[in-house]
């Protein structure tokens, strides 16, 4: 006799993929794969993610992730990789050579000014240029009481003060230190 209970907990530990976008897929953990390699022997390779708050779609758009060298059995078809993942079916195994050009591929797209090659090219021919979607604009207003940055490059170029104290800030002094 099978308990009901036990069914949901099996269900609820199953990994189940939220979004999938040609070759890329996001499970509901937020974990990030690639099925690799042809179509009748692909692998799932997992993608490492390094900017926090961006939608699945920024992530693919702006190339924002690259492999942690985490990589699957083989699979005869897209279809079956998705659902071995589904059903907790992966064999997990560590690519040395995956995991270092991961590193690289991060290091080099990790940067604020990161822009992918295909999205240069398209702006060089008139595309509309598109901004990082991670590049924060400047605040227009006070944050906790302080001015905008520009504001306070503004005041030490005129001869105030260049810094302005943050109202729950605690400072001491070397001399102070030196007295204890």
């Amino acid at each position: 006799m099978a308990m009901p209970w036990v069914d949901a907990v099996r269900t609820a530990a199953m990994p189940r993929i939220k979004a999938r976008r040609g070759r890329h897929f996001i499970d509901e953990g937020g974990r990030l794969f690639w099925i690799n390699g042809p179509e009748e022997h692909c692998y799932l390779s997992e993608q490492r993610q390094w900017r926090v708050g961006l939608s699945f779609d920024d992530v693919l758009d702006w190339k924002q992730c690259a492999p942690s060298g985490l990589v699957s059995q083989r699979f005869g078809s897209l279809q079956a990789a998705c659902e071995a993942y589904e059903h907790s079916q992966i064999q997990w195994y560590q690519d040395l050579y995956l995991q270092r050009m991961g590193a690289q591929m991060a290091a080099h797209r990790g940067d604020d000014d990161y822009k992918p090659t295909a999205m240069k090219q398209a702006e060089a021919q008139g595309a509309r240029p598109r901004r990082q979607p991670w590049k924060l604009p400047e605040p227009l207003g006070p944050v906790c009481g302080l001015p905008p940055r520009h504001e306070v490059a503004t005041a030490s170029a005129s001869g105030s003060p260049a810094e302005v104290a943050h109202p729950r800030r605690r400072r001491r002094s070397a001399r102070r230190l030196a007295e204890l």
